[in-house]
């Protein structure tokens, strides 16, 4: 499995965190890997803003229709954006554009913040007006969305997935794939879900016949005994 994918699974929404600083140089780190997000038109139409006062992320936490639990983590980031360029670029399909742009880059921070060993949740049900006073956001970049950062005091469990199956489809919609491997040409999948299967049936034959051959054993020997042949 490749490392970017180990990161991809282990990755969670935590909302409990340790009364711990974040580094700045993770914090860099972090902020780097969104600015390198794509991008519709390469326009980059973001700001972002970190707050780490207590009075700020009450606020936040006001706003986030009183999710208090938000402001227990140690740095939030608020992602505000200019619809006005990229509607001038593209018209109004333009503020879909930015979502998407908003979206990919909260996936690469959170992940960067996953593989440093952080946490972190994304926060999108809030009252934009609250937020845009607690950080002066401007009327022409309104906010987003919002990502807390912190180290985790929780275990998360893993959500459940639905399979591939249930979500794939091949060239057209509902158009189901029943074996991924075969469809992808991946043969060495294919060949080791095949051998694994191949393996538990072996074992399974096999302890068949090893209690076959005991109790055929036990039997010859209660004829000997009964016969008055010793056995031992």
């Amino acid at each position: 499995m490749s490392h970017v994918l180990e990161v991809c699974k282990k990755r969670r929404s935590i909302r409990k965190y340790l009364d711990i600083p974040v580094e700045w140089d993770k914090v860099v780190q972090i902020l780097d890997a969104g600015r390198y997000a794509p991008a519709a038109g390469n326009l980059q139409s973001w700001k972002l803003i970190v707050v780490t006062d207590p009075g700020q992320k009450r606020q936040l936490a006001e706003a986030a229709l009183k999710q208090y639990w938000i402001e227990e983590a140690p740095m939030i980031f608020v992602i505000c954006a200019k619809e006005e360029r990229m509607v001038n670029y593209y018209g109004e399909r333009g503020k879909q554009y930015l979502l998407q742009g908003i979206a990919t880059m909260a996936e690469n921070m959170m992940l960067t913040a996953t593989d440093l060993g952080l946490g972190t949740c994304w926060v999108g049900a809030f009252d934009e007006d609250k937020v845009a006073e607690a950080v002066g956001c401007p009327a022409r970049a309104r906010p987003h969305l919002m990502i807390t950062i912190g180290y985790s005091e929780e275990r998360v469990p893993v959500p459940p997935r639905e399979t591939f199956e249930s979500r794939i489809y091949l060239s057209k919609y509902n158009n189901r794939i029943k074996n991924l491997n075969l469809v992808l040409w991946d043969w060495s999948l294919q060949m080791e879900d095949s051998a694994r299967e191949g393996k538990a049936k072996a074992e399974k034959l096999w302890d068949k016949l090893k209690a076959k051959v005991k109790h055929h054993k036990d039997e010859i020997k209660n004829r000997m005994k009964k016969e008055g042949v010793d056995t031992e």
